[in-house]
């Protein structure tokens, strides 16, 4: 068989010249057992797949090609050529393997603080990892304010992972970021972090992004106390400073009370005292936009306007913020075709809240089906956290899906933990009124508990029992009807400890008091699904008096 002869072109040459200076270097700095068996160790700590590990390691061990002859192909020339560049491309990324993990500490923290005005606290506990692609994960990070009051501290990060950039990881020194990412963290809103959280926003932030995952924002008024509010989760969030708009921007997907948002934050750099945002809730089919403008640079003043659109319904909302409180008024208008205004005040330090609320009308059945929904936030400890204290009164000008009555007027009061209506009522402009004596909503080993009791004063006798369709046969004087009912709310049935009529009050009632608590079948009771067999029910009750 004839040989066969190959022209070698000048860059082939070219290249076979460079590998083999490459591979001499190479040998030559392997031959040294010492380094040869560090390298190895270095790398079997370093994060990358085993099939090319495995390959390096075999790499590293080439030094037999010192003593033996063979020939090679063109393809085995180029694949080991191949091999090299991997193994110069893997050893400079593994570079930061060996830096002063003491001074880099150092150098992070000056970075953080300078080029993302972040004041961190970062551990020790600091890991290098090549893959997705150059990263230090450093565990247990706080994030504080600049402020020197005694809370100061913003969030705890449990995960924070600084991505760097490739071309400088020959030198500690120059090492420069890409990116950060916090990994669930619990960011703390208070009065020093909303004023932080402000200034950090009125600076120019980093093109270079803070991306927040699988994280939570909680109200808490003092590090030392376990008064936390979980108010948000967040899946995914973008910090950045957005050069075509001249903006920081902040963009958020996440959960409020389960329900998922999406929020996209903008402060303008050119008019600081300008901000914008705007969320989205899809599972509720609703929108807020808000503008937000402070009255100077140096005032602590400002107001916003509020445009909420829900199910089609638009709502504007005026509010005014200063150091101690937010007062916030809506204009008239309706939600699915009901009219709707309400105003209020929130202090902010002890926090705490008042709001009236004028309802045309309110659908009761409606509320009924969907009170899983608020049982949600009692499951949540929103409103039944002792520190979310505040009162919201509700004047419904016409109840809907409810034959007794035609108004109501609901004070719900939230303090200390428990949910409280007293002196709320629901009123029948022909036969009387139902008030809420002592009536509140509490948490007692691990239930939910809803104890009332009610007091019906009746008007009009005969109108009630025309309503209710009593035999003129069994009706008797009735000046009111007394309730004590006490209600598990995640069980459907509940329990009646007291019925009386005619209960004495402080103005002497003539007719004589009867308790018909044992005349009560609970099971009967908790069988009542409608006006109708309401109406029975009386009606057999009535009777057995007689």
């Amino acid at each position: 068989m004839k040989k066969i002869k190959v022209k070698i072109s000048a860059f082939n040459r070219y290249l076979i010249s460079f590998r083999n200076s490459i591979i001499k270097k190479i040998k030559s700095f392997f031959s040294s057992i010492e380094i040869k068996n560090f390298i190895i160790k270095q790398l079997r700590l370093i994060r990358i797949p085993r099939e090319i590990k495995k390959l390096l390691f075999f790499f590293i061990r080439l030094e037999f090609m010192q003593n033996i002859k063979f020939n090679t192909s063109v393809f085995s020339r180029y694949l080991i050529s191949l091999i090299v560049l991997l193994f110069s491309y893997l050893f400079y990324l593994s570079i930061p393997v060996f830096y002063n993990y003491g001074d880099l500490q150092k150098d992070i923290t000056k970075k953080l603080l300078k080029e993302f005005n972040l004041n961190a606290a970062l551990s020790a506990n600091i890991t290098y990892k090549i893959l997705p692609s150059p990263n230090f994960e450093i565990s247990n990070v706080i994030l504080s304010t600049d402020s020197d009051k005694k809370f100061n501290e913003f969030a705890q990060i449990k995960k924070l992972k600084i991505y760097v950039s490739i071309r400088k990881l020959h030198s500690q020194k120059e090492l420069e970021i890409k990116k950060i990412i916090f990994l669930e963290a619990n960011l703390n809103i208070n009065k020093n972090s909303f004023y932080y959280i402000n200034d950090f926003f009125r600076k120019k932030s980093s093109s270079k992004k803070i991306i927040i995952k699988k994280s939570k924002i909680f109200f808490r008024e003092s590090v030392d106390k376990n008064d936390a509010i979980a108010l948000s989760s967040i899946q995914k969030s973008k910090i950045f400073y957005d050069e075509k708009e001249n903006s920081n921007k902040i963009i958020i997907d996440g959960s409020i009370f389960n329900t998922q948002y999406n929020l996209n934050f903008l402060r303008s750099i050119a008019n600081q005292n300008l901000t914008n945002f705007k969320i989205n809730f899809k599972q509720l089919n609703a929108k807020i936009n808000n503008e937000f403008l402070k009255s100077s640079e140096k005032s602590i003043n400002s107001e916003g306007i509020v445009s909420i659109n829900f199910s089609g319904s638009e709502n504007t909302i005026n509010y005014e913020i200063n150091n101690e409180f937010i007062l916030f008024s809506s204009d008239e208008t309706s939600i699915n075709e009901q009219r709707i205004f309400f105003n209020g005040k929130v202090n902010i330090s002890p926090f705490y809240y008042n709001i009236y609320v004028d309802l045309d009308s309110f659908n009761v059945i409606k509320f009924i089906k969907n009170f899983s929904k608020i049982q949600n936030l009692l499951q949540n400890k929103v409103l039944l956290n002792k520190n979310f204290n505040g009162k919201i009164i509700f004047d419904i000008h016409s109840l809907l899906g409810i034959k007794l009555f035609d108004k109501a007027k609901i004070n719900l009061e939230i303090l200390n933990g428990k949910l409280m209506l007293n002196d709320s009522t629901m009123t029948s402009k022909k036969i009387g009124k139902v008030t809420f004596l002592d009536s509140v909503i509490q948490e007692k080993d691990d239930k939910k508990i809803i104890k009332a009791k009610l007091l019906f004063d009746v008007i009009d006798q005969k109108k009630f029992y025309q309503k209710l369709q009593v035999p003129k046969s069994n009706r008797k004087n009735l000046n009111n009807i007394y309730l004590e009912i006490e209600r598990d709310l995640e069980v459907d049935d509940f329990k009646i400890n007291k019925f009386i009529i005619n209960k004495k009050l402080k103005n002497n009632l003539e007719n004589k008091t009867k308790d018909l608590t044992n005349l009560l079948n609970i099971n009967e009771v908790n069988n009542v699904k409608n006006w109708i067999e309401l109406k029975k029910l009386l009606n057999q009750i009535f009777s057995e008096i007689n």
